[in-house]
């Protein structure tokens, strides 16, 4: 059958090399008692390969023409759900044991997908995601680079992170102006560092890298996470800690930005 065209309203990169989607297929590591959640299946690229090793597969899919026209070709596999709905308002609290998530990602969805899968990490054993290569790159960035950012911190504080391989650009149709990365996301047991409050951590971490370029004296203060009185204190307990306020925020681990957290929380009014 013919290709529908894609809809850029919808962000819509097919992947067309079969070498690709065949090596992502692979890194799934699907076996034939699991459950698995493709994101924005499109073209049916992967779905069928997704199918063939599942237990069980669940498509979501927002594209009616699509999804409809993976209903007429998929007819044959009996354990599919085809679901036409937005992936992000999905409720995947509701799913029974522990899920796969493979997905081809619109790049104007990604961070905040990968924040509601997050949300819900307690349904998922691990994410196999194509993403911007530039996303993949800030997601798995190490501490002290351009790259390390707030959404590196919240996505490892609850998952091991990796790049997988690289994608050019030309392996989709239609061709992005950039290039793509997979990467699997794998939850942790346990969150990476201990918090009192993971909504004050993610407040804290926000504001550390509000202004990149300021030292975390600096962007706390302008945070009003601090009051005014108690601020001292916490620069100096932060010292205490081995936190030098006049660092930057790309120079503090996961583990530092955990203690940050612990320290601020005791002073602040938002507790």
């Amino acid at each position: 059958m013919h290709r529908l065209p894609a809809r850029k309203s919808l962000g819509q990169n097919f992947i067309i090399d079969p070498n690709i989607v065949g090596r992502i297929i692979d890194e799934a590591d699907i076996g034939p008692e699991d459950t698995v959640v493709e994101i924005g299946p499109g073209q049916g690229a992967m779905t069928r390969g997704l199918a063939e090793r599942a237990k069980h597969l669940i498509a979501i899919e927002l594209d009616e023409r699509l999804l409809h026209r993976l209903k007429t070709e998929l007819s044959d596999l009996k354990n599919i759900d085809l679901i036409l709905g937005n992936a992000l308002t999905f409720p995947y609290e509701r799913l029974i044991g522990k899920v796969k998530v493979v997905a081809n990602l619109p790049y104007y969805i990604s961070s905040p997908m990968i924040t509601r899968l997050i949300e819900v990490r307690e349904k998922i054993d691990y994410l196999i995601l194509m993403l911007q290569k530039e996303v993949a790159e800030r997601i798995t960035a190490p501490p002290g680079g351009k790259e390390y950012g707030y959404l590196s911190v919240m996505v490892q504080l609850w998952a091991g992170a990796e790049i997988l391989f690289h994608v050019p650009r030309e392996a989709f149709s239609p061709v992005p102006k950039v290039d793509s990365a997979v990467v699997r996301l794998r939850m942790r047991a346990s969150p990476e560092v201990e918090a009192a409050d993971y909504g004050f951590f993610g407040k804290i971490v926000g504001a550390a890298f509000s202004q990149r370029r300021k030292t975390l004296r600096n962007t706390l203060r302008a945070s009003g996470l601090i009051p005014p009185e108690a601020f001292d204190t916490a620069m100096s307990r932060m010292a205490e800690a081995g936190i030098d306020p006049s660092r930057r925020a790309e120079t503090l681990s996961i583990g530092e930005f955990g203690m940050l957290a612990e320290i601020l929380f005791e002073l602040s009014p938002a507790r």
